[in-house]
This record gives C-alpha cells, structure tokens and sequence, in this order.
C-alpha cells in the first residue's frame, strides 16, 4: 500500500496540519478569540521546529504540510487580532 494512502500516512499528515492549529485552538478556547492573535508567536515557533526535525529525516511532505499548517495558523490569528483591533 502507497504511504500516502495508508492510514498511518493520513494521520501523519493531519499531525503535520493539526499542531500548530491546535495551538491557536488552545488559546481561544483557554481565553477568547481576541487574544488568539498571540499564538502565533508559540504555533510559529513550534512549526519552525517541526519543519526542522522533518527535514533532517527526510519527510519532506511532512515539513511541507507543517508549513501550511503554520500558514493557516498566520491567518487564524490574524482574524483574531482584527478581532482584537475592532471588537
């Protein structure tokens, strides 16, 4: 069976996606949603490293979903700053 396909291969991927999301998600839900923009300090942080750690065993599809991980966590907190900024 392929790895993408497999079922170990789609957690893996959604671990990659997930955590740095998650991170945002804690916040928000620990707090609220106007002081979510400052996950991004830890989610990026995190992200960086795991992106590291991925490409130093090779998984480049794993460092390459962790950044667009990172990316949706950019956006989310961003939301949660103009939330911030205008709520």
């Amino acid at each position: 069976m392929d790895e993408q396909t497999s079922g170990s291969g789609i957690s893996k991927d959604a671990l990659a996606v997930l955590v740095p999301i998650s991170i945002w998600g804690v916040v928000v839900l620990v707090s609220n949603l106007g002081s979510g923009w400052f996950s991004f300090s830890c989610s990026g942080l995190v992200g960086f490293f795991i992106w590291l750690t991925a490409l130093a065993y090779g998984e480049k599809r794993f460092a390459m979903l962790t950044v667009i991980g990172v990316m949706i966590a950019a956006m989310l907190s961003l939301l949660s700053g103009m939330v911030a900024l205008w709520g």
